[in-house]
């Protein structure tokens, strides 16, 4: 068998936001009842560069696979290889920029779906990023959303950010002037930013708010403090 190659124009002609919702909340549940696996990341480092690598198999597809990406000086490169489980064979090479976008916004997706009030309107936004864009995308697909503040260190990329958003969410998207500004008086908080000490003051969090907090992928990062930590009333992760 010959493996396929998706380049990123190929993997947007054939994925959007509604179709990696579907996606990730199987994956969700196969994890739930052992019909998947995922491996923690792995990290290696030489100089100048760090190589990150996941795993995972998935019975209930008859696949298994690994995403590996670099991050370097000049940015961060990524790469899905995916094989028949049966066989072993490699099935698919697939360049995974946009891809991780999607699955990431997709995982908040699910969590905003069956975790957030169902009345949800106003969302708080940190971070006009691409893992911003793609968390946006995917709260507005689940929700029926009038408005969005969003906050970032970069006031010109906020201003853009906002812009583009509020065409395609088809809702008004607001810059605001400080983290806490954003995040008060909110249905729905999204952290998406690499911020190593906790982004806003917890103490401001309406009750039955709900959080997606993705940006701290490793125990140097840190989103959100102790108090927003000691107001949770539930704390979900997608693994452990």
């Amino acid at each position: 068998m010959m493996a396929i190659y998706l380049t990123e124009d190929d993997v947007r002609e054939v994925m959007d936001m509604e179709i990696s919702i579907t996606v990730i909340e199987k994956a969700f549940q196969a994890l739930a009842d052992g019909t998947a696996q995922n491996v923690p990341r792995r990290r290696s480092r030489a100089p100048g560069i760090m190589l990150h690598s996941m795993s995972a198999a998935a019975e209930y597809l008859g696949r298994v696979g690994w995403k590996n990406y670099t991050t370097t000086a000049t940015g961060a490169r990524f790469l899905v290889g995916l094989y028949v489980a049966e066989t072993g064979e490699l099935e698919a090479l697939l360049e995974a920029n946009y891809l991780g976008q999607l699955r990431t916004g997709a995982a908040s997706g699910v969590a905003t779906e069956f975790m957030a009030r169902p009345d949800s309107r106003i969302v708080g936004l940190l971070g006009s990023g691409l893992q911003a864009r793609s968390q946006l995308k995917a709260v507005c697909t689940v929700r029926q959303i009038e408005q969005v503040e969003v906050y970032s260190r970069n006031a010109e990329r906020c201003e853009q950010f906002a812009e583009e958003m509020s065409e395609y969410c088809l809702t008004e998207v607001i810059p605001v002037h400080s983290p806490d500004e954003a995040a008060a008086e909110k249905d729905i908080v999204i952290c998406a930013t690499n911020s190593k000490t906790p982004v806003f003051d917890g103490r401001v969090l309406d009750p039955g708010t709900h959080l997606n907090v993705m940006g701290s992928n490793h125990l140097g990062k840190a989103e959100i403090d102790v108090a927003t930590i000691q107001q949770a009333e539930h704390i979900v992760c997608d693994s452990v």
